[in-house]
């Protein structure tokens, strides 16, 4: 196979697959796929604000104890 009809076949192959894919997500079927995915997506990433959120204060919490440590120390 020369290189022009290999490209060839890769760029059918993507358009191809392009289209089913769009048929896919157009069905009753892909659309309930699509709100799965947006609302695991979405869950997933108000537990990961929560999660930063207490590692902010917990890591505040161990700055303001080691200070505090380093003052009791020098006095």
């Amino acid at each position: 196979m020369n290189d022009k009809l290999k490209l060839f076949s890769v760029f059918a192959l993507g358009v191809i697959a392009g289209v089913a894919i769009v048929k896919l997500l157009e069905s009753e079927k892909g659309k309930e796929f699509v709100e799965n995915a947006k609302e695991k997506v979405t869950s997933a990433a108000e537990e990961i604000k929560e999660k930063i959120t207490k590692l902010e204060s917990e890591l505040a919490d161990l700055i303001n104890r080691q200070n505090e440590n380093n003052t009791d120390q020098t006095v």
